[in-house]
């Protein structure tokens, strides 16, 4: 009886520990910037270059403008969205970006 409940507590742990670094990880990325009220754009730098799951995400809460290497480039993405995708792992850099 004590076995799975052990192995269930670990992986809460293991979880709100992933939760938990996702939100510091997040926090690092994005404060610091300037933002304006509303949508912003930004460019999100990954650990390595982007394949079509990436893109596919990032897509998904605004408009892509450009890939370059590792560096994604997007328009019109509200802040609230870009602090989720921060929360991953494979977002190394996110910076404000003034556009075309």
């Amino acid at each position: 009886m004590l076995r799975p409940l052990g192995a269930t507590l670990a992986l809460c742990a293991a979880v709100l520990g992933w939760m938990a670094w996702g939100e510091m990880h997040a926090r690092s990325l994005m404060d610091g910037l300037t933002l304006r009220a509303g949508r912003n754009h930004f460019a999100v730098t990954l650990d390595f270059a982007p394949e079509g799951f990436h893109v596919t995400r990032l897509q998904a809460i605004g408009r892509v403008i450009e890939v370059r290497e590792r560096t994604v480039y997007m328009m019109d993405v509200d802040t609230a969205a870009m602090r989720d995708i921060a929360e991953n792992f494979w977002v190394r850099e996110v910076a404000t970006w003034q556009g075309r």
